[in-house]
C-alpha cells in the first residue's frame, strides 16, 4: 500500500532563508560612525606634529558624538588606541572598545598623511572585527585623526571612525583646517595683547 500526502509548495527563497537562520552566515555588518577625543596629554616623538613619526594617544579616550551605531557603543565610552600611535604612511596600529554586545578590534593602516604648518591629518583604513560575542561580520573601517599644535607646543586632536567611506562630521581635512584656523586666530590675538 502506498500512502501519499500533498504538501503546499514552498518558495525556494523561503527554504534558503530558513536554512540560514541560526548560522554564522546570518551575521550582519558592523555599522559605525562616531567621533572620540583624548583627555590626556598628547606628545609627538619629535616634539612637533608636522615631523612626528608617532604621537601618544592622549589616553584616556572617550566617545563624543555618535552618528550611526549598531554595536551598543555609547557617548562617554572608553576607546583604546595603540600608544604611541604611528602617523607615517603605511604604518599599522589598533583600536578597540567593548560594549554590552561584545568586544571590537580594528586593525588599521595609515593610507594618507596631510601635514600643515602646525597640523597633521591622518587617514587610515582597515577591518573592524567582533572579537568577543557573536552576530557581527568583519567590516571595512575608515579612521581619521586631526592633530593641531599651538605656539606653546600643546597638541590637540580629534579622532573619527566610520564604516562608510567619505567625510565624517567634524573630521578630516575640513575639520583640520577649521581647527588650525582657530589656533592661528588665537595666536594672533595673544600677540596683540602682549605687544
Amino acid at each position: 500500500m502506498i500512502i501519499s500526502a500533498k504538501f503546499p509548495a514552498v518558495p525556494v527563497a523561503a527554504v534558503v532563508a530558513l536554512s540560514l537562520m541560526g548560522s554564522a552566515a546570518n551575521a550582519i555588518p558592523i555599522t559605525l560612525e562616531f567621533n572620540f577625543v583624548p583627555n590626556g596629554t598628547l606628545t609627538a616623538n619629535t616634539g612637533n606634529v608636522t615631523t612626528a613619526t608617532t604621537i601618544t594617544s592622549g589616553a584616556p579616550l572617550t566617545v563624543t558624538q555618535i552618528v550611526a551605531n549598531n554595536t551598543g557603543l555609547v557617548s562617554g565610552q572608553s576607546i583604546f588606541l595603540t600608544s604611541p600611535t604611528p602617523v607615517t604612511l603605511g604604518s599599522t596600529f589598533m583600536k578597540s572598545f567593548t560594549t554590552p554586545l561584545g568586544s571590537f578590534l580594528e586593525n588599521l593602516t595609515v593610507t594618507l598623511v596631510t601635514p600643515g604648518p602646525t597640523s597633521l591629518g591622518i587617514d587610515a583604513t582597515g577591518t573592524i572585527t567582533q572579537t568577543a560575542g557573536t552576530g557581527f561580520d568583519p567590516t571595512p573601517i575608515f579612521y581619521s585623526a586631526a592633530y593641531t599644535q599651538n605656539v606653546s607646543g600643546q597638541i590637540n586632536a580629534s579622532f573619527n571612525d566610520s564604516t562608510v567611506p567619505g567625510p565624517i562630521v567634524g573630521a578630516g581635512l575640513p575639520g583640520l583646517i577649521f581647527a588650525a584656523g582657530g589656533l592661528l586666530a588665537l595666536a594672533r590675538r595673544r600677540r596683540k595683547l602682549v605687544a
